[in-house]
């Protein structure tokens, strides 16, 4: 092939204006253009490195400025990427261009005007080696491994550097494709696999010392099998260590100690670590553990990162929350159905369902999970179909695989990071939804946000953001497309990512799974390049066999059949969290009383509050009780805050019962029973939650009806005064809602008696703007609204 003129190739790709190149298929119609201008083929670039070269600078630098252009025609860069080309020794390539990078005009000059070379250059190196792949004929490619269309498979390559903003992380995409299942150039042979280990290696540990701002020694050794740098680790003001670091491809054994030890005395360092992607033989570790070496250290590649990146008090935390809670014993697995798009039409053409012969949902996400394309799935389900239950079981067993690697020095699963988004409703971006998840409240050791980002990329993390419909509660349509691409942030080249959000969420069906398949944008910056890999699944209610399942956890055999004979019941036990109510509404139930969704939340709340006064003396009567989960529940929904601070608890008792908790002493006692409720939760930082967010919007509603005026007869009994405190010589009469509570237990404590309760009236229109007319109802509070509706009171 005659050879192309890069200053030719160079006066084309400038000639192109910088950021007329609107989007990914402009750029790769441009490309194409280029290459069959130089009489390249897009699919099958020549096997010389000068084409390679030139197929490589078309491809990256498609767009980019000139100043960047220029760096790769430099002969010093042009003869780097020949060396490795024909040597196949990325190792070689990459410390060349560093060199030539820190010392030359023209890098400093790129640095001078905001651009980062050495990301540029390793950029346009991983470019490069994907190119070279292809510059073998299909004999050469292992067997298993077909030759895709290269322009495709570039295109996704370029996609995900884009995406990639930092030098790190590009180190971390060059590993990725160095690692896949043929070697990255084409001199590569089957006996080279070591060296391309020693690499991947390579490029994970420097990411890593990068990331946490150490700095890099001249120093470094390239061998086939192992690789030496020192770094400088900051110990105090202006002090640092100088740790030689050692790294090697397969177990780590007593030679490679002696090898680490004798280079330590030569260079002088104060520590020496020896790294390994994986295993260390006992002899290793019993040998660093001798006194006269106690300035050696041998780590696998993950203990590496536990020594800045420590998740020990997270994961015990995980497992308290999931036993605690018995997710671990109790959880009955559950189906899900995916929706099946025509990738032209955009139109549904089929659903798959996935129930117990596809390992249920948690069979699709292992799927999911081992595919590298995708990134990102969405899990809706209406209100108390077992989202959060599913989540937290999922995150159970990667915590047992995680533990389990861990343990036995395999290389490790990615750790499950479950956030609730309703403990960080307030966040304003995912860096300090992130910030405040790791540095207050599970206090984890990381160094800064930069750490997170690059574990991320690692493929470290399964992030898990549990309740994107608490995040915020009634923000407008396009704040909700804002909150998604926010947490979309996370999303990067690498990342695993599962949101769960209640399917009613989005009032317009076809609008919450355009903007959950990432095709809404939003108003604000997002992504860089192009929409990660997203998919919806939609969870399915429990089937009869699912709802005996959950009932046997609960309660004897001769309950469960008692349910299951009921279609009443068993239709509204297809919610698995309405399984728990049912056996709690039973003995209401079984005396005849009407069944519909709200009666049982209304049984179940009366006998958990009942059991919650009969089980220690209490200050604070049924109704005291109920009007402050009620308002309290109002104050969450409306504020999106879904939780109260124990030393909150005062300040809401004045606010609604005034002179009734004056004295200190009054106070005390009823911030204590209050605090008392077991519908409320308690976690470690003191901050009370409902059990479920269902009961929050049954209370919302039971709210909504009494200040409205049309609670029914049954609903209103639950919070009439108790028999001791009535007047039985005085009508019964009616009240506000706003006014009764307070009245009551104003009177219980003048000990004066209370007309008996009729009913409720409507509070007066300037009552009901700052309340029921504030914002639309959602579809769970209307669900459970509707039945409570009775006849108005004459």
């Amino acid at each position: 092939m005659i050879p192309i003129s890069l200053d030719l190739v160079i006066s084309l790709l400038t000639a192109i204006p910088f950021g007329t190149i609107k989007d990914k298929f402009q750029r790769n119609e441009t490309v194409i253009k280029l290459l069959k201008r130089f009489n390249l083929d897009p699919d099958a670039p020549p096997a010389d490195f000068s084409g390679v070269y030139v197929y490589t600078l078309v491809e990256y630098g498609a767009g980019k400025p000139k100043q960047i252009l220029e760096l790769f025609r430099q002969k010093e860069i042009e003869s780097a990427f020949r060396k490795a080309f024909e040597s196949d020794s990325p190792a070689i390539l990459i410390k060349a261009g560093d060199d030539f990078l820190n010392e030359s005009a023209l890098g400093q000059e790129l640095r001078d005007l905001g651009i980062d070379p050495r990301r540029e250059f390793m950029a346009f190196a991983a470019v490069f080696m994907e190119v070279a792949k292809r510059t073998r004929t299909l004999g050469d490619v292992m067997v298993g491994n077909s030759l895709a269309s290269l322009q495709k498979r570039l295109c996704m390559v370029m996609d995900r550097i884009e995406r990639l903003p930092t030098l790190e992380g590009i180190r971390t995409e060059f590993a990725r494709l160095e690692s896949q299942d043929y070697p990255a150039l084409p001199a590569a042979e089957s006996n080279n696999i070591q060296k391309s280990k020693v690499f991947i290696l390579s490029q994970q540990v420097r990411g890593w010392f990068e990331t946490l701002n150490y700095q890099f020694e001249k120093y470094e050794i390239w061998e086939d099998n192992y690789f030496e740098l020192i770094i400088n680790v900051p110990v105090r003001r202006k002090k640092y260590d100088r740790i030689l670091v050692r790294g090697i491809a397969g177990e780590a054994g007593l030679r490679d100690i002696c090898a680490l030890r004798e280079s330590v005395e030569k260079q002088r360092t104060d520590e020496g670590w020896l790294v390994t992607a994986r295993r260390i033989s006992r002899a290793a570790r019993d040998e660093v553990d001798k006194p006269e070496n106690r300035d050696l250290a041998c780590f696998t590649f993950d203990e590496l990162l536990d020594q800045d990146a420590d998740f020990t008090a997270y994961l015990d935390w995980l497992e308290t929350e999931i036993t605690s809670r018995k997710i671990n014993t109790k959880y009955v697995p559950l189906a899900c159905t995916k929706e099946e798009i025509d990738p032209d039409t955009h139109r549904k053409i089929g659903v798959s369902h996935y129930g117990e012969e596809d390992g249920w949902i948690e069979g699709y996400i292992d799927l999911w999970l081992d595919d590298p394309v995708k990134e990102h799935i969405s899990v809706l389900g209406e209100f108390g179909t077992g989202k959060t239950w599913f989540v937290m079981h999922y995150a159970w067993m990667a915590l047992q695989r995680y533990r389990d690697a861990q343990k036995r020095g395999l290389e490790r699963p990615r750790l499950p990071l479950v956030i609730p988004l309703r403990d960080y409703a307030k966040a304003v971006s995912v860096e300090s939804l992130f910030s405040e998840f790791f540095f207050r409240k599970h206090e984890i050791p990381l160094a800064g946000y930069s750490a997170f980002e690059q574990l991320n990329r690692m493929g470290k993390f399964l992030l898990i953001f549990d309740g994107f419909d608490e995040m915020a509660a009634k923000c407008d349509r396009q704040e909700t497309i804002n909150n998604f691409w926010e947490l979309a942030k996370a999303v990067v080249p690498g990342a695993k990512v599962i949101l769960t959000c209640r399917t009613e969420h989005f009032p317009e069906a076809k609008e919450g799974r355009a903007l959950l398949n990432a095709e809404l944008q939003a108003s604000t910056t997002i992504l860089t390049g192009e929409t990660p890999q997203f998919e919806v699944l939609e969870l399915e209610k429990f089937n009869d066999e699912q709802i005996r399942q959950a009932l046997s956890f609960q309660t004897e055999a001769a309950t469960v059949e008692k349910v299951m004979g009921n279609p009443q019941l068993l239709d509204l036990a297809r919610r698995p969290v309405m399984t728990e109510l049912i056996l709690e509404a039973l003995p209401d139930i079984e005396a005849g009383k009407p069944v519909d969704m709200s009666r049982i939340y209304l049984y179940a709340v009366r006998r958990k509050i009942e059991r919650d006064i009969k089980a220690e003396r209490t200050f604070t009567s049924l109704a005291d009780k109920l009007y402050f989960l009620c308002e309290l529940s109002w104050e969450m929904l409306s504020t999106d805050q879904m939780s109260l601070n124990y030393r909150g608890f005062p300040d809401r008792i004045r606010g609604l019962f005034g002179s009734v908790v004056q004295e200190e002493k009054d106070l005390d006692h009823w911030h204590y029973d209050m605090m008392g409720q077991t519908m409320l939760i308690r976690n470690a930082d003191g901050d009370y939650t409902p059990a479920h967010r269902s009961l929050l919007e049954f209370f919302v509603a039971y709210k909504f009806a009494a200040e409205l005026g049309v609670l029914a007869a049954d609903f209103t009994e639950l919070v009439a005064p108790e028999q001791s405190c009535v007047n039985p010589n005085t009508e019964a009469q009616l009240y506000t809602w706003s006014n009764y509570c307070r009245l009551q237990a104003l009177k219980r404590n003048q000990n004066e008696l209370i007309a008996p309760l009729k009913g409720f009236v409507a509070e007066n229109l300037g009552q009901l703007r700052q309340s029921f007319g504030q914002a639309p109802l959602t579809k769970a509070v209307m669900d459970l609204l509707l039945p409570m509706v009775g006849a108005v009171p004459p």
